[in-house]
This record gives C-alpha cells, sequence and structure tokens, in this order.
C-alpha cells in the first residue's frame, strides 16, 4: 500500500519538537539521577504537556478574538491577522510568542527606540532581548522564526537552570522530597507558560534563586554578580540588594566587626540599574525614560501607593480578568504571610519586596505572571504539599488552570 500522505503542519511540527526529545536524552547523560527524576523529567512532561494542550486548542477549540494581532506566517515572518490564530503556521513557535513577545523581537533586531506619549521599547529591560540577539549572532536562523525561536530556547535554558537552583537552593533547608514538590510545583503552576514564552519571566527566576543560592552558600561575589543581572532583567531585580543585604547580615550575626569587603558585592545591582539608566539618558534624554514609557494611556502604570491599587482593582473587579487578577494577589498575599512564620527571614522579605512592588502600579494587570517568580511562595506551597489533601488539590487545580491559560494565551486571550 502507498504510505498515507503526511501535512505540512504535521511534518513542521515533528521538526520543532524533535529538539525536546534530543536535550532530554542530553541531560539524562549529564545531570545526577535525582536531577533528572525531580527536576527535568517534570520539566519536559509539563512543557510536553502544555504545547499538546494548545495544539488541541488551535484544532478542537478556536477562540475567536477582536481587532488585529499578529503571528508568524507560513514563511517565517511576523503579519497582521485578525478574528482567529492560524492552527497550521509555526504552531510550536506561534503558541509562546504572543503579547510582548514582539517587543522583546524588535528590540533583539532593532534595539531601542522612544516616542514621547507612545508606548516604546524602552518600558522593557535589555538582558532577556540582548541575550536573544547575542545567541542569534552564534545561530543566525532565519525569518522572525529564527529569532522567536532563539527565544523560546532562551528561556526553557533559563528555566531548567533556575529549576536545578532552586531544586539546590531547597535542598539546603529541606528533604529532597520537598524540593522535588516544590520544582513540580512551579511547573504545574497556573501561569507556568510564561517560563517558557517569550518573556523574561525565566531568566529573571534562574538570577533571582542562583543568587540566593550562592548567597546561602557565601559566594557572594557571584551572587552580587547575578543580582546586578537580575537588575537588568527585570526593574524588582534591584530590590534584591535588600533581601540579600539582610542574608549577609544575619550569616554574620548582626556584628560589625565581622563584615569584610565581600558585602560590597551587593552594591553591584544599584550600579547595573544606574548604569543602564544612564545609557537610555545618553541615548535619548531623560532619566526618567522607564518611568514615562510606562505611564502613557496603553500601558498606564504609575506609582501607587498598595492599598489603594488593592482597594482600586476590588472596586472595578466587574469582569472574570479582574477578579482572576485580585483574588491570585490576594492567594500571594496569603502565602506571603505564611512564608514569613516559616521561611528565612531574607526570604519572607524577599516575597514582600515583591509583592509590594507588584502591587505598587496602580493596577494588578499582570500580578498572577509576576507573582511566578517570588520563588519563596512557592517553597510555601511545597510545604504545605506535606499535606496529602493539600498535595492532591494543588496538583489538580493548578495543573487545570495552567492547561486553560495555555489555551488561553495561545489563541491571543489575556491570561497575566
Amino acid at each position: 500500500m502507498p504510505p498515507k500522505p503526511t501535512s505540512k503542519w504535521a511534518i513542521r511540527s515533528r521538526q520543532e519538537g524533535a529538539g525536546y526529545w534530543i536535550v532530554l536524552a542530553s541531560l539524562r547523560r549529564c545531570l545526577p539521577q535525582c536531577l533528572v527524576r525531580d527536576v527535568v523529567v517534570p520539566l519536559a512532561v509539563s512543557r510536553a504537556a502544555l504545547a499538546i494542550i494548545a495544539l488541541l486548542g488551535f484544532h478542537l477549540l478556536p477562540i475567536p478574538f477582536k481587532g488585529t494581532k499578529w503571528e508568524l506566517a507560513t514563511n517565517g515572518n511576523v503579519h497582521n491577522i485578525a478574528g482567529h490564530v492560524s492552527a497550521n503556521a509555526h504552531p510550536l513557535v506561534n503558541m509562546w510568542a504572543r503579547w510582548d513577545a514582539l517587543w522583546y523581537l524588535d528590540i533583539a533586531k532593532h534595539g531601542y527606540w522612544f516616542v514621547p506619549g507612545k508606548r516604546s521599547s524602552v518600558a522593557f529591560f535589555p538582558l532577556y532581548p540582548y541575550l536573544i540577539r547575542g545567541l542569534h549572532y552564534l545561530m543566525p536562523l532565519a525569518r522572525d522564526a529564527g529569532w522567536l525561536l532563539v527565544g523560546i530556547v532562551v528561556s526553557n535554558a533559563s528555566l531548567l537552570i533556575a529549576l536545578v537552583y532552586f531544586y539546590k537552593l531547597v535542598r539546603l533547608d529541606y528533604d529532597r522530597r520537598t524540593a522535588a514538590r516544590a520544582a513540580l510545583y512551579l511547573c504545574v503552576f497556573p501561569t507556568t507558560l510564561f517560563l517558557s514564552a517569550v518573556y523574561s519571566d525565566s531568566l529573571f527566576l534562574a538570577l533571582v534563586v542562583s543568587a540566593f543560592y550562592y548567597a546561602r552558600t557565601t559566594r557572594w561575589l557571584a551572587a552580587g554578580v547575578l543580582a546586578a543581572a537580575a537588575a537588568l532583567c527585570r526593574a524588582p531585580g534591584v530590590l534584591l540588594i535588600i533581601p540579600l543585604g539582610l542574608e549577609y547580615f544575619s550569616q554574620k550575626a548582626f556584628q560589625w566587626r565581622q563584615i569584610r569587603t565581600d558585602c560590597l558585592s551587593l552594591a553591584l545591582a544599584p550600579i547595573a540599574l544606574a548604569g543602564h539608566l544612564t545609557f537610555l539618558r545618553w541615548r535619548f534624554g531623560y532619566w526618567d525614560i522607564i518611568s514615562q514609557a510606562q505611564a502613557v494611556k496603553a500601558w498606564n502604570r504609575h506609582l501607587t501607593l498598595p492599598w489603594n491599587t488593592l482597594l482600586h482593582s476590588f472596586e472595578s473587579m466587574n469582569s472574570g480578568r479582574g477578579a482572576w487578577e485580585f483574588f491570585f494577589t490576594i492567594a500571594l498575599i496569603g502565602l506571603a504571610i505564611f512564608a514569613s512564620f516559616r521561611l528565612r527571614p531574607s526570604y519572607a522579605v524577599y516575597a514582600v519586596v515583591s509583592l509590594l512592588f507588584i502591587t505598587s502600579w496602580g493596577a494588578l494587570t499582570s500580578a498572577p505572571r509576576l507573582g511566578i517568580v517570588i520563588f519563596p511562595l512557592v517553597i510555601a506551597l511545597a510545604l504545605l504539599g506535606d499535606n496529602k489533601v493539600f498535595n492532591r488539590a494543588y496538583l489538580f487545580f493548578s495543573t487545570l488552570l495552567a492547561a486553560v491559560a495555555m489555551v488561553i494565551f495561545s489563541q491571543w486571550g489575556w491570561v497575566a
């Protein structure tokens, strides 16, 4: 019998998906067995599950949208679309490249630009898009599809590094089962899709947890360098100086005589941020250019007292999206309170300052996404997971929410 014809979509999907198994086989050879079992397997299974769910959504549950969006066309370049997404044009890349991905693509390809009063690329921090640019220089893949694929590689490589350091960090205080549960909980977190999408979240998480790991093991220069990189990755990165400073002084028993010059490493984060702001001042002429870009009508982000943000969000909770953002933030606050009693003071302080940052911009628009990088909250969940009922409930409901979020996000719905 002649072989059955194979669709172009099936061929492209197999080609784009084959790399997952090659990477997994390589990792099994170079990582300890416990890391493969507790980190790599949950990572690979969760990413594959999210991709399959998005593919099924494309074909079985198409969601229409209003206005004009964009996606990769079959020729590999970005083009505008209306009504609904294409199920057959680079699906394994398009599903991870929505919303902010175009901003990162534009910065990686063309650098920064600024137009007063309009949304501008200077609102985004440079490390993630310029890492994409550097990797693309080494692997010059063709067209926009190549650039976005590099972004997906950077995000997932960063996620693997984040999970490894997160696992090792938890193991400093708890047993293997708790560390494995923490890694699993992160892989099925309701907004875990952003850790694999063309977003900077996974890179920022990798930098934060590795900075804390080296701080806990008294390698302060490495911790300072990683904190500086985090400050160039996302705005709250500079806040690491607060919890890392507390960790430093607590390790010195708060005795001034024990302080050494290695404490100067903590200053690298604000120095890095100052360097980025100086560059923007030189390039565009404004010190407050990031605030200007964030404050435009389309984004409308401006400093607000946290309780005013929460009150405003509660009063305007007239949609499913508003309720999702508000109650998710309340859940994060509850976990931060629990973490303050059960975790190290430096972890609790990091959770608190991160939540203060999230709730200080007038709206909770991206709170469900920004919360995923607050690693102490995931540790708190893992501790609660000692209870079998809680463990099963979290895995069921969080996995369900993650699946729904993936379908919505992959078809240009708003998640966070």
